[in-house]
């Protein structure tokens, strides 16, 4: 039987499994320190009932209060899609180093599985890289486009005043160096509300390169002290190990730390598949080589809460979120010949702006960036192609001063 036969056949019996991937692999990361909800497809109400209510002297007139309040939030999953065609024989030799024919039907199955999970994998990570920076773009085309990331979220609040220094969730701190690491972090505890930092389950999300200048500052203020057994600090000094310091991939280049609680940090998906929209497709498409992997389910994030009792948020000066980028988002109807299109951005301290193209595999797209901010857009030729997609497309992404936007490219396929 032709392994790409297998491959069709058999890969609806380990749909559970695939589609369970991206979320299970994430939970022996990130999402250990968040709350995950499942059965969301859209928009969920979440947030929480809170009341000021408390015992007073006795008194014989009623003189009733009315403190009870509901703080209603959005947690939103978009609904992604995974698109990969692949020869199963190279895949097969380059995992396994053998024959294909040489394998009984038992290890067959095994193909199917191993494959597809790898796939699988490759989204979790993705996801988690994504998880605080991604900023949605309905024409993108990566998983940074596919959702607000918490950052993207606490920026839009902090615009909106919602997350500010009056309100006691947000603070700004002093540039982060390898002298003064701990000093900031335990000042970001300090300066949070009484009621976060007797919270249980309560963590502080850095990147990993603080959390490396964190260890180093540790050993050398407490290396010789009876409780610092090993290297590298799991909790922060001076809170009685109530606060775990949580140090993710996703967090590089992040504008922000937060100290929140494992409740507060909400990641939904339909893994229920209460939308009967998430599934997993393996089919030959109209190349006769090659195998289609298909795979699609919901994905987003939101913080329960932002009042200060359940958030902090804290902007390093070195990294402070103050630029923001102005400019073309979407580079559409571009013709099949080769050629290029200039496009000025803006950004709201005069910085100038890179530009990169973080497309996987899109070779037939440059960018480059001149005076002024012009970004060049260079493409080439886009012959007819019966397997290639119409239109063709790639994101490029613009930065300046820690911020950043995405550009769709795309570009149209000559006719026949």
């Amino acid at each position: 039987m032709q392994l790409s036969t297998i491959l069709v056949n058999s890969s609806a019996k380990f749909r559970k499994d695939i589609l369970a991937m991206p979320v299970a692999d994430l939970l022996n990361g990130a999402l250990q320190h968040m709350t995950l909800h499942k059965g969301v497809a859209g928009d969920e109400t979440v947030g929480a009932i809170g009341s000021g209510a408390e015992v007073r002297p006795y008194k014989t007139e009623k003189g009733a209060t009315d403190t009870g309040r509901i703080i209603a939030r959005t947690l939103t999953t978009y609904l992604g899609d995974v698109l990969e065609e692949f020869d199963p024989y190279i895949l097969f030799t380059t995992v396994y180093g053998e024959q294909f024919s040489d394998k009984t039907e038992r290890k067959e199955a095994d193909i199917v599985r191993d494959l597809c999970l790898a796939m699988a994998k490759s989204v979790s990570k993705k996801l988690g890289s994504a998880l605080f920076n991604a900023v949605r773009n309905a024409n993108g085309t990566t998983t940074a486009s596919l959702f607000n990331g918490f950052g993207t979220i606490a920026a839009a609040e902090i615009s909106a005043g919602n997350i500010a220094v009056a309100k006691g969730n947000y603070m700004t701190t002093a540039a982060i160096t390898a002298n003064n690491v701990g000093d900031v972090l335990k000042s970001i505890y300090d300066n949070a509300s009484e009621e976060l930092q007797d919270a249980s389950n309560l963590k502080l999300f850095i990147p990993k390169a603080v959390k490396n200048l964190y260890d180093d500052w540790f050993l050398a203020h407490f290396g010789a002290v009876s409780y610092n057994a090993a290297y590298g600090r799991k909790y922060l000094h001076g809170t009685d190990d109530k606060c775990e310091i949580v140090a993710l991939p996703g967090l590089k280049n992040s504008p922000y730390i937060y100290l929140s609680t494992k409740d507060n940090m909400l990641v939904g998906c339909d893994q229920l598949d209460a939308s009967g929209k998430e599934k997993v497709l393996v089919r030959v498409p109209d190349n006769p080589k090659v195998v289609q992997f298909f795979m699609c389910f919901f994905w987003g994030v939101q913080f329960q809460m932002i009042e200060k009792e359940y958030l902090m948020v804290a902007a390093p000066a070195s990294v402070s979120p103050s630029v923001t980028i102005t400019g073309d988002q979407l580079i559409d109807n571009l013709a099949a010949t080769a050629g290029s299109n200039v496009r000025t951005y803006s950004t709201s301290d005069g910085s100038a702006v890179t530009a990169e193209v973080v497309t996987e595999g899109a070779d037939w797209l440059s960018v480059a960036v001149a005076a002024g901010n012009k970004v060049t857009f260079t493409r080439t030729a886009y012959a007819h192609a019966e397997s290639g997609d119409n239109p063709r497309v790639a994101t490029v992404r613009i930065s300046a001063g820690g911020a950043h936007i995405d550009v769709v490219v795309k570009q149209a396929m000559a006719n026949a």
